[in-house]
């Protein structure tokens, strides 16, 4: 009969318990680390999908594997039932990545493919446990050329990884099981929650985008980590019309997030009057969210938004053109140098008139 200490006898019962603790310890600090930016990251994912983009993702070695199974929840499902979404492991096929390999070198493998296959709008996941492979973070440095949002899934240094990316989820431990173990459970609570968002779009409105100004708040950390420049107009956006969505263009185009601030139906008709709005908070709220140059709506209830820029403290607040060179006082001026930010004036678009079309709609 064999012995226990041929067997390599050890306190197996032991070893599951602490193993199953560490990996659990390592979850939950992963959880007080970077909860806003993974659920930054399901929001980006579901608006990439609901846009017509699609996931790309990448590793070796256990994060190839990890990188496929990623691929597989988007393209086969998570746990609802729903549409094939699309997503490219850039991991295969082999023929693809021997014959890279072979011309271009290894570390060319994946920044190829997303030469090829990446667009705008994408996002890209590269794993890395050790933050270090350099054909990950070529792929990184390629995808930001093209306007693909990369994300870093590393172990706690992050490596060079991390710094590259446009954010980083660098998981708290030295352990590289325990660092594969959370990159997993992030891609899946990804997953579940851009499963969740796309399903409110189909049936609420579009893309998430609606948030209460205290959730814009919390976000607002995360861009700010990240040196994402944030912008922010408001109005009461009754009958949208062709001057409203150049504005929001360059609003758009005067950094990286925009937020729609819309006043709620109480204020406009402290403001407008009786008569104002013609269409209620809500309806004009998921119009705007419909618009593709606007990243987040929310509803204000006061007669200026004095107090939401305090709160989201943007890096540029875009004002109509009719308050540029001191013609109208600008009463949340202060409150956005205060803290940084600056005024930027929109072009006046003659011809479009929101009381012009109301007036006109009345008369006929």
């Amino acid at each position: 009969m064999m012995s226990h200490r041929h067997l390599g006898f050890m306190d197996f019962n032991g070893h599951i318990h602490n193993h199953l603790r560490t990996s659990g310890e390592t979850k939950l600090k992963l959880a007080e680390r970077h909860a806003i930016e993974i659920e930054f990251l399901a929001r980006a994912v579901a608006k990439c999908l609901l846009d017509g983009g699609k996931i790309l993702t990448c590793g070796n070695g256990g994060s190839a594997s990890d990188s496929e199974h990623i691929t597989a929840e988007f393209v086969g499902r998570f746990r609802r039932e729903r549409r094939s979404l699309p997503s490219v492991a850039l991991t295969g096929p082999a023929s693809l990545v021997t014959a890279i390999a072979n011309d271009y070198g290894y570390d060319q493998v994946f920044s190829r493919q997303v030469e090829g296959q990446g667009r705008p709008g994408d996002i890209l996941f590269a794993i890395s446990t050790s933050g270090n492979s350099q054909s990950v973070i070529n792929a990184v440095i390629a995808a930001r050329k093209k306007g693909i949002l990369t994300v870093a899934f590393s172990g706690d240094s992050g490596g060079k990884l991390a710094p590259s990316a446009d954010i980083a989820i660098r998981v708290p431990s030295t352990v590289t099981a325990h660092i594969q173990e959370a990159h997993i459970t992030v891609a899946h609570m990804i997953c579940e929650m851009a499963d969740e968002l796309i399903e409110q779009a189909g049936e609420h409105h579009p893309h998430g985008k609606l948030r209460t100004i205290e959730d814009l708040a919390e976000l607002r950390q995360t861009w700010r980590s990240q040196g994402r420049t944030v912008v922010w107009t408001n109005g009461v956006f009754d009958l949208v019309h062709v001057g409203h969505l150049r504005n929001l263009r360059d609003a758009k185009a005067q950094g990286d997030i925009l937020i729609v601030g819309v006043n709620s139906d109480r204020s406009v008709r402290a403001v407008k009057g009786e008569s104002r709005p013609i269409q209620n908070e809500d309806s004009r709220a998921e119009l705007l969210a419909g618009l593709e140059p606007v990243d987040y709506v929310t509803i204000f209830d006061e007669d200026t938004p004095v107090a939401a820029l305090e709160k989201i403290r943007p890096d540029v607040h875009c004002k109509g053109a009719e308050y540029a060179n001191g013609a109208r006082p600008v009463p949340e001026r202060e409150t956005v140098e205060k803290h940084g930010g600056r005024i930027h004036f929109l072009k006046l678009h003659t011809g479009f008139s929101t009381t012009a079309l109301i007036a006109r709609a009345r008369a006929s």
